[in-house]
């Protein structure tokens, strides 16, 4: 609510709102064989990723993993003792806020072996917006990245260098006469070659549907995986994927603003609580949803399946949505299967300004999963 008189009451000022961290703790037996971390958390990613940089080993669990009264849903990380001694695990626990639960054996059943990713994230000469804020939320949560402009996109051979692309919002463009469907060029986006300096030159250029996107998809047919965000899932349509515009009318023709119109609300989807990349979000997420692509995805399509949907006519949280209605039943999260890679389509803002952290797991999932292998978790030769 807007407030244009004078008001007083019985007000304090507060000189901050900065709360110090608790510190996690170590729990479960003394001397285990290894620990679990709860795949809830977003900062068990940061766990991850300095057990990895320390050339430890780290295992996704597919299943839910309960022992000594403990019980934690598919996803637990599992990191084995070798890997993090006990005096390492209460540092690690204390400095990252996260728990670690010590367990007698290593658990039982499917895992994921995680490994260091080579992570690309797209940008443009004089910075993108969407990509800046995605800079900020990897390197907070101790993801190692490039950046990578599009002239060496274009060059291809990008598996040599990459294992997993990032394109945010406005990066790809859209099919002739969409355009991009992003938030505008970013400042320098149409600086004249001649006038930047000798050290940028070769970051200048965009994206280009007849060079740059075909690099793209045979990166990811030759077994990468891309993260596609907002409007950068025009990647779909590029791809030949059979998705479709699930926002149209009965002429097949985009719905009118008159007849729909979401500008920056928040909405509720239904997720697939088995796929590894919702692991830890539960059933329902709320997303940003600025104008986003939704899909419309024929049952049984082989290749394509959706993570999240809308399964009501009224998912509004936060904000107003005309003709929300319109959304029911279309997919906004997808993956796909691309020759020997995978590719992940975010339409909701995901990463939005850096501030929603209940779908930043949809982006650390896509990274690890999209190269993870597929292995039962075996005892080491020494038993250790």
């Amino acid at each position: 609510d807007r407030i244009l008189d004078g008001f007083d009451g019985p007000f304090e000022e507060i000189d901050a709102f900065m709360l110090d961290m608790e510190p996690g703790e170590v729990t479960g037996t003394a001397a285990p064989a290894g620990y679990l971390v709860d795949h809830r958390i977003n900062d068990a990613f940061i766990v991850v990723n300095r057990v990895l940089k320390g050339g430890g080993e780290v295992f996704w669990m597919k299943e839910p993993v309960s022992e000594g009264g403990s019980s934690f849903p598919a996803g637990a990380f599992f990191v084995p003792a070798a890997s993090l001694d006990a005096g390492a695990a209460a540092a690690m626990a204390r400095e990252v806020g996260v728990g670690l639960h010590g367990v007698t054996a290593r658990p039982a059943g499917g895992a994921l072996e995680l490994h260091p990713v080579r992570i690309g994230l797209w940008d443009r000469y004089g910075g993108s917006m969407p990509s800046g804020w995605t800079r900020y939320i990897l390197e907070h949560f101790e993801f190692d990245y490039e950046v990578v402009f599009p002239p060496e996109l274009d060059r291809g051979d990008l598996n040599a260098s990459y294992d997993v692309l990032l394109f945010p919002d406005g990066a790809i463009p859209g099919l002739p006469g969409e355009g991009s469907g992003g938030r505008g060029g970013g400042f320098g986006s149409g600086a004249d070659g001649p006038v930047v300096p000798a050290e940028y030159q070769d970051r200048l250029g965009s994206v280009t549907a007849e060079t740059t996107v075909p690099r793209i998809l045979d990166f990811i047919r030759s077994g990468g995986a891309a993260v596609a965000v907002g409007s950068s899932t025009s990647l779909a349509y590029h791809a030949g994927l059979p998705v479709a515009n699930h926002l149209t009318g009965p002429d097949g023709s985009p719905l009118r603003t008159n007849d729909y119109y979401i500008p920056g609300s928040v909405m509720e989807l239904r997720l697939d609580d088995a796929s590894p990349v919702t692991h830890g979000m539960g059933d329902r997420v709320d997303v940003l949803f600025d104008r986003s692509p939704v899909f419309r995805v024929e049952p049984g399509v082989p290749g394509v399946r959706p993570l999240g949907w809308f399964d009501s006519d009224a998912p509004l949280r936060s904000g107003w949505a005309w003709g929300q209605e319109h959304l029911e039943g279309g997919a906004a999260l997808l993956e796909a299967d691309l020759g020997q890679g995978k590719l992940f389509l975010f339409g909701p803002e995901v990463t939005f300004r850096g501030q929603p952290h209940g779908t930043f797991p949809l982006v650390f999932n896509a990274i690890y999963y999209g190269t993870a292998r597929d292995v039962p978790i075996t005892e080491p030769p020494d038993g250790s």
